[in-house]
């Protein structure tokens, strides 16, 4: 058996603003692993979402989804007990610094991102691992 071909990206860089990451080409990927981790001491406060998209271009994830700007919120696995995180809810993070690791499905998307909708305090780094199979 031979190694797996993995890849990293950061798509998140200690991120402290209601921002959205670099946006990663995925088609030849099936699965993404994710590093969540923030920092604020107890006073981290976010909430970040997922999402792809099927464009041949990549679209502007920071705009409004239209006919011209298709993306869509998707759905993560929390590794640590297998909890389904919905795309529409993302995950949250409130009082105390948060590190996760989060599995999302890419298989068919050309394009995945991540933005903080929201955040009053704290920062995050956000990186990835995509596999081929």
């Amino acid at each position: 058996m031979g190694m797996r071909d993995t890849k990293e990206y950061t798509i998140l860089n200690a991120a402290n603003d209601a921002v959205t990451g670099n946006a990663l080409q995925v088609a030849d990927f099936k699965n993404i692993i994710l590093s969540f981790a923030t920092d604020g001491g107890n006073d981290a406060a976010l909430t970040v979402k997922f999402q792809g998209s099927i464009q041949e271009t990549c679209p502007d994830f920071s705009a409004s989804q239209a006919t011209d700007n298709m993306w869509d919120y998707i759905e993560v696995i929390d590794l640590e007990d297998g909890a389904a995180i919905d795309g529409d809810t993302g995950v949250s993070v409130a009082a105390a610094d948060d590190y996760r690791l989060l599995e999302a499905n890419i298989n068919g998307l050309m394009w995945f991102c991540a933005t903080i909708t929201s955040r009053t305090e704290g920062e995050l780094t956000l990186k990835a691992m995509t596999f081929h199979e």
